[in-house]
């Protein structure tokens, strides 16, 4: 019970305030009850450093997700981490597959997003042009998975797909940090292998997602996205974001230099740090005399009545 106690203050004591200005209290004492029920069932997770679990916290409310087990929406996961030469195990939120699909729908981005397993055996087509289709019919005759899909149905009514091989979300995998960790012994468990099902299906709708409209709440997805990829390497899609980032960053050269050369080495979550670093020094596109539209007058006049 002391420990209980002891993890419950150490948690609130470094989070509570910024998680209730992002949310309210209800939230917060809703969802850190549900935190420490996930730490005191893992034992790797009773290992984790404070600072992790406290960002771990926050970021349920920063991705507007929650940890309800009924849910499924996202989860704590641990991950064996390199901090200066020693092995530590660290607390990340990780969001599931229902999970990124509830923000996608909660943004507008799409009506609707959905993903299936193709195995062994199933009939499969999949036309691509002018006219996408996939005609998918299982056969329920074997448990080897052969590829993995996402259909998006947007505003409109018109669809978006895309498709992986097993190939393609094995050479995913071999890119986790949890996974090489657990291949190697450091980690007793790894949701690769004990539920590679969901954690395909996630790949391939993470991926789908940034060819979908963007919306006001893209923020909150992009965040999703960016704790789901910061096990593996840098993505292409955070690339993407970094350099469209720094194009726009009030920093010096010495810093913005550097940071380009240093991007396609990336890890995934040294591009979270340096994305973090560069939205918080974006220059005032009004001041700088750039191209700029009415949300950002209407940002702009706001601060300045405040």
């Amino acid at each position: 019970m002391s420990t209980e106690l002891s993890l419950k203050d150490t948690i609130t004591n470094g989070v509570m305030k910024r998680f209730v200005e992002l949310t309210d209290q209800k939230t917060f004492d809703t969802e850190l009850s549900f935190a420490l029920q996930h730490i005191n069932k893992n034992s790797q997770l009773q290992k984790s450093t404070a600072q992790s679990n406290i960002l771990a916290v926050l970021n349920i409310a920063q991705t507007g997700l929650s940890l309800n087990p009924v849910l499924k929406y996202a989860y704590l996961v641990p991950r064996s981490v390199n901090r200066g030469g020693q092995w530590v195990v660290e607390t990340y939120l990780e969001p599931s597959y229902i999970g990124l699909c509830k923000l996608v729908t909660d943004s507008g981005s799409a009506k609707s997003i959905v993903s299936h397993l193709v195995y062994e055996g199933d009939e499969f087509e999949v036309s691509l042009g002018t006219s996408t289709s996939i005609d998918h019919k299982p056969k329920f005759k074997s448990k080897d998975i052969t590829h993995v899909y996402v259909v998006s149905v947007l505003s409109d009514g018109s669809k978006m797909v895309d498709i992986m091989t097993k190939s393609d979300i094995d050479d995913i995998r071999g890119r986790s940090e949890s996974y090489k960790a657990f291949d190697a012994g450091k980690l007793k468990s790894c949701v690769w292998t004990s539920d590679y099902g969901e954690m395909a299906r996630k790949t391939v709708i993470r991926r789908g997602i940034k060819y979908l409209p963007k919306t006001d709440m893209w923020e909150k997805i992009g965040q999703a996205i960016s704790l789901d990829e910061s096990d593996y390497k840098i993505s292409d899609n955070q690339m993407d974001y970094i350099e469209s980032l720094l194009m726009t960053a009030a920093i010096p050269q010495e810093i913005s230099d550097p940071m380009y050369r240093e991007i396609s080495t990336m890890s995934a979550e040294r591009a979270r740090e340096a994305i973090e670093y560069l939205k918080e020094n974006q220059r005032d596109p009004i001041a700088s005399g750039d191209n700029y539209g009415a949300t950002e007058i209407k940002t702009k006049l706001n601060k300045e009545v405040d």
